[in-house]
Order: structure tokens, then sequence, then C-alpha cells
């Protein structure tokens, strides 16, 4: 077995593991889940067919095998590359004293903020308590499954937290990431105004391109934790969220 069909069945491998550990833990309902069984699928086809082709002595193997690894090279490349990126990003500190700190929404149980929009809320919270001027823009419209906007849930959490209402923005319109900064920008005196977006660290850089592709001049994130076990998931489902925005002009 050539080397790197053997990488491949390794690969596949991990990918149906990982499949069967994401389902276990979160429900087979898990945006992008799919991915890791295709992937796995696509792993042991390759793997076959490379191992076919060399074990056979077919006389295309040497017009196939380098082609192939200069295709996997250059996609290992951009995946690393883009991937260094959202890390790099998603883990930089903002500068302290923005005017606006806008909190990006996630699922809402009812009316409840979810362990993923707590860890935003909680990160955005510290930043505002050392940052008393800066005002926050809290922003989600209300989803399937959701009682309220999620605008109002991350509202009344940061309140019971302590921060005066006042200071507290709504946003309550948007479903996507392109809408929650698009109408967030409507309570934002100017473009360049120094704004923090807060999302979780995954999230970070495709947010703040967004924001700069709308015009933001001034635009910083900060980033917040993401469940352990599903983190390999969130940042290989983001490289394809990033190539799809790059592709239809978002970023």
């Amino acid at each position: 077995m050539s080397i790197l069909s053997l990488l491949l069945c390794i690969i596949g491998i991990f990918c149906f593991g990982y499949f069967l550990a994401i389902v276990s833990y979160s429900g087979i309902g898990t945006a992008f889940l799919w991915f890791w069984a295709a992937a796995g699928i696509a792993c042991f086809l390759f793997g076959g067919i490379l191992f076919y082709i060399h074990s056979h002595s077919i006389g295309i193997k040497k017009y196939i095998s380098i082609p192939f690894l200069v295709i996997v090279l250059f996609g290992v490349s951009i995946f690393t590359l883009t991937e260094g990126t959202i890390i790099y990003k998603g883990n930089s500190r903002p500068n302290k004293g923005a005017g606006y700190v806008i909190v990006l929404g996630a699922q809402v149980r009812g009316s409840t903020v979810s362990r993923a929009l707590k860890n935003r809320l909680d990160i955005s919270y510290n930043y505002l308590k050392d940052n008393p001027d800066s005002l926050v823009i809290v922003s989600g419209g209300q989803g399937s499954g959701e009682d309220i906007s999620e605008a109002l849930a991350m509202k009344n959490y940061l309140v019971t937290l302590g921060l005066e209402e006042s200071r507290i923005l709504m946003e309550d319109k948007s479903t996507n990431t392109n809408e929650n900064i698009a109408f967030s920008q409507n309570f934002i005196d100017s473009k360049d105004e120094s704004t923090v977006i807060v999302t979780n660290k995954f999230h970070v850089y495709r947010a703040t391109m967004i924001a700069r592709k709308q015009g933001m001049t001034n635009i910083e994130g900060l980033g917040a934790p993401s469940d352990d076990i599903l983190m390999v998931h969130y940042y290989v489902r983001e490289f394809f969220a990033v190539v799809k925005d790059k592709l239809i002009g978002n970023i």
C-alpha cells in the first residue's frame, strides 16, 4: 500500500469516528454533520483507487500520481493558510475604548441563551465593564424554536449580569451574519466609528471581513471560546463558509 493511500484511509477512519462522536454528543441534526461522512467515504474511495493502481502497476500510474499529489498539496496549502488566519484573528485582542460593541446572535432555546451565546455575552460584558463609555448592540432576530428574539434574550442576560439598560441597543430583525452587521450599522454614527464585533473565535475573521466589505473601516473582533468537542467541526465548517463568502462577494 502506498503512503498516500494509507494516509487517506487513516483520515477516513478519523472522519467516520468524529462523525459518530458528534452524533453522540450533539445529535444527528448538527449543522454540516454530513461533511464528515462524505469526507470519510471520499478518503476510502480515493485511497482504494490509489492502492489498486499502485498494486497492479497500471501504466497510467505515473500520469496520475504527480497531478493528484499536486492537487492535494495545493488544497492542503489553501486550507492551512486559511485556518491559520482564522485562528490568529480569533485570538487577537481589540483595543480599549471602542464606541460600539456588536454582539452577533446565536441560538436561543425558548427564551434562554444557548451556551455559545452565553460565552459571547460573558466576554462582551467583561469588555463593557472595562470600557464604561462603550455602547453594545445586541443583534439577532427570532428564529424557529425561539420564543423571543435573540436580541431580547441577549439584552435580558446582560441586564442580569449588571449592565445598565441604557447602554444596550437592540437590533432584532437580522437572520444571518451579513444582516447582523448591516442592520447594526443603523445604530452607529459613522462607518469609521471604532467598533468591536463579538462572536466565537472561529467566526471572528469572517465577521470582521464582512464588516469591512460593507464599508466599516475601524473594526476589530473579540472571540469567545467554543465547545471543545465540536472545535474541529466548527473550524472546518468555517473554512468552507469563508470560501463561499469569498466566491459570492461577501468578503
